[in-house]
C-alpha cells in the first residue's frame, strides 16, 4: 500500500503531533504530514516532554484505517522497523544500532530517535504517528543516555525533509509487507533489528521496575522478560531500561 504523502514544513510548531491530532479532528484525509524545523512543546512516551533544541527532526503523519485493529497492534513494530531502516542507510555500517521495545532506535545503548502513536477510534477513526530523530544535536536528558546521527557520521547528513520522506517510504513498504504476509513476518524483521536475546532489561510494573533478560517477542508483539527466578514474564506496556 503506497500513501499520497503531503509532507507540510514549518519553521516551528509547538507539538506537530499536536497539530497533526487537530487537522485530523478537523476531517484531514490520511498521508498529511507535518514537520517542524523547531518544536516547542514536543511530546515524547508517558507524558514527557521531547526536548528539541533545532536541526533535528520532529514530524508527525496521519493514517486513516478503516478500523484500528489489526494495524494498531502492528504500527509500532512497522514504524520502528522503518525508522531503523532510514537511519542505518545514514550510518557506516558497523554501528551498532538497536530497537528498543517496541520502538525506540539506541545507537551503542544511546536513544537517537523515538516514536508516539496516538489514535482515536470514532466513527472516521484515525492515527497520528510522531516520530523525533536527534540529527544534529543530542538534548541533556536526566538519567537517559541520548546520543545523535552526527555523533556517528563525520560526513553531511541529507536534510531532516530528505530523512523524513525516506521514513515515509520504508513505513509505506512495511505496511505493504504487513497486509501480505501478516505480523509473523513483521516481528521477525524486528527482531532481527532489534537489542539481541539475553540483553539485561528493567520493566516497569505498576510503581516499582522488574528485572531480567530480553526473551524476544510473543505472537502478538508482546515482551518477554526472562526474570532471575526462571520465569518468563510477558508485558503488553511498560517503561523499559537498559541495565547493562
Amino acid at each position: 500500500m503506497m500513501t499520497d504523502w503531503r509532507l507540510d514544513i514549518f519553521d516551528e510548531l509547538s507539538s506537530t503531533s499536536d497539530h497533526c491530532r487537530a487537522a485530523a479532528e478537523s476531517g484531514a484525509d490520511q498521508g498529511l504530514a507535518i514537520l517542524a524545523r523547531r518544536q516547542s512543546a514536543g511530546r515524547g512516551t508517558r507524558g514527557r516532554h521531547w526536548v528539541d533544541p533545532g536541526g533535528n527532526l520532529a514530524f508527525s503523519f496521519l493514517l486513516r484505517p478503516a478500523a484500528l485493529s489489526p494495524l494498531m497492534g502492528a504500527l509500532p513494530f512497522l514504524v520502528a522497523i522503518a525508522v531503523h531502516a532510514t537511519l542505518s542507510d545514514l550510518l557506516p555500517p558497523q554501528t551498532d544500532m538497536k530497537i528498543k521495545w517496541p520502538n525506540d532506535i539506541l545507537i551503542n545503548g544511546q536513544k537517537v530517535a523515538g516514536i508516539l502513536i496516538e489514535a482515536d477510534s470514532s466513527d472516521t477513526p484515525w492515527i497520528v504517528v510522531g516520530v523525533g530523530v536527534n540529527v544534529a544535536s543530542a538534548p541533556i536528558l536526566p538519567g537517559r543516555a541520548v546520543t545523535c546521527l552526527g555523533a556517528h557520521n563525520a560526513a553531511s547528513l541529507p536534510s531532516v525533509e530528505a530523512i523524513a520522506h525516506s521514513i515515509l517510504e520504508n513505513f509505506d513498504n512495511q505496511r505493504s509487507r504487513f497486509e501480505k504476509a501478516g505480523f509473523a513476518d513483521i516481528r521477525a524483521e524486528w527482531l532481527r533489528r532489534a537489542l539481541p536475546l539475553g540483553t539485561a532489561l528493567a520493566v516497569s510494573r505498576g510503581e516499582s521496575y522488574i528485572y531480567g533478560l530480553f526473551n524476544g517477542l510473543d505472537e502478538e508483539g508482546r515482551l518477554l522478560l526472562w526474570t532471575e527466578h526462571g520465569r518468563v514474564l510477558t508485558f503488553v506496556a511498560g517503561d523499559v531500561l537498559l541495565t547493562d
